[in-house]
């Protein structure tokens, strides 16, 4: 395929790098919603984090098994 070890590690980096800031992204427009909601800062942010947080980590731990090479 033409692809040497260096660029495949360079095409999961910027893999790896677009999931966490998709997942903040996701995160952040959460917690403006609730500040739009008439919470204080704080509140949003323990609220949205608390909302998005727990079913963001198996997301993204799927995202890096699946992004990983399976060495032998």
């Amino acid at each position: 395929m033409g692809f040497n070890l260096d660029n495949l590690s360079l095409m999961a980096l910027t893999l790896s790098v677009g999931f966490v800031v998709d997942d903040a992204i996701v995160m952040l427009e959460n917690i403006v919603r609730h500040m739009e909601e008439g919470e204080s800062a704080f509140e949003a942010a323990l609220i949205g984090s608390r909302e998005i947080g727990l079913p963001s980590r198996p997301r993204s731990s799927d995202r890096a098994r699946s992004a990983s090479p399976s060495c032998p």
